[in-house]
This record gives structure tokens, sequence and C-alpha cells, in this order.
């Protein structure tokens, strides 16, 4: 959980990543099976330190409707920082 809290601080102050997360969480399932297939086929044979860590992030983030759950998150920072 600490992982998906650290995402939703940083698209606090970060729109493209926000922007990623918000697009994930609005997917279907069989959206989220079909771009975790194109994930895995992207990043299968990528061996730079910047696309393992992408890949980290993607395969989190894909998982149990945790881009909703960093969407929560955001809200309630926010509402804190109010």
């Amino acid at each position: 959980m600490e992982e998906l809290r650290n995402i939703a601080e940083i698209c606090i102050t970060d729109q493209r990543i926000y922007d990623i997360i918000t697009s994930i969480a609005s997917m279907s399932e069989e959206e989220i099976k079909n771009f975790k297939s194109k994930v895995l086929t992207y990043f299968i044979n990528k061996k730079s330190q910047e696309d393992i860590e992408a890949y980290k992030f993607y395969k989190l983030v894909l998982e149990d409707q945790n881009a909703q759950k960093i969407l929560d998150f955001c809200l309630e920072i926010r509402e804190k920082n109010q």
C-alpha cells in the first residue's frame, strides 16, 4: 500500500503520471488484460534500469484495481492539504 500512496503523491505534482493512472482506472477488465499483454510484450527484452522501473510501475498499477486505489489516495491527500 505504501507504494500506491507514493505514486499518489507523485500524481499530485506530475500531471503526466496522473493522466496515466486516470486512464488505466477507467479501463474495463478486458482493456486492462489487453494492456497488460502489450506492456509485457514491450518490456520483455528491455534491460535498462529506466525500462525495468517503468515495467514495475505498470505491473503494480495494472493489478488489483490499484489505479483506482491510487486515485482514492490522491483525493485523500488533496483533502488533507486543503
